[in-house]
């Protein structure tokens, strides 16, 4: 496998042809809602991502990003940057990315059906699914940047199964958990 490749070989990179559909017939969803879900998606995302769109090459991933620099690169520039003397901290910004979503993976169904009911939850959900698509291409700096984030969903499903609130699918994530 390459670099660019996540576990489930999905790559970071577009591959035209490439067949990465499992073959399965599972619900997802319209190409109508696909394509307003990516529209919101974009709009929700609209200071890290510059392009979504779908694909049927992914099977079990939700999302890729596909024109991102390579991660071994940043790494090395962030080295050369702290062993001139600067700090990592600040360098090489990530530019905005291109997005493809798997329109029929559960995820982004569900997060579909909830943007419609909960828009707060439908935005924490896009925001970790496109840091997942980071972390899979090598991308994310910091994976503690999503530590808020991820506690706040955490919260939200302990809260929703608590005994007498199941199947309300609520609980505030607007707290800590906000990342620009």
């Amino acid at each position: 496998k390459s670099s660019d490749e996540n576990k489930d070989g999905e790559g970071a990179k577009t591959e035209e042809g490439k067949d990465g559909d499992d073959g399965s017939s599972s619900p997802g969803l319209s190409t109508k809602e696909a394509d307003e879900f990516c529209t919101w998606f974009k709009s929700t995302l609209d200071a890290k991502v510059s392009t979504c769109r779908t694909t049927s090459r992914l099977s079990s991933s939700p999302a890729v990003v596909t024109d991102a620099e390579s991660g071994a690169l940043r790494r090395m520039m962030r080295m050369v940057e702290t062993s001139e003397g600067g700090t990592s901290t600040g360098g090489m910004p990530l530019p905005k990315q291109t997005v493809e979503i798997n329109p029929r993976h559960e995820i982004v169904v569900g997060i579909d059906r909830i943007r419609k009911r909960d828009p707060v939850l439908a935005r924490v959900l896009a925001e970790q699914v496109f840091d997942n698509c980071l972390v899979a291409a090598g991308l994310l700096d910091d994976g503690r940047s999503m530590l808020p984030r991820l506690n706040d969903l955490l919260l939200c499903v302990v809260k929703s199964s608590r005994p007498g609130d199941v199947g309300d699918g609520g609980g505030d994530v607007s707290g800590g958990g906000k990342q620009e």
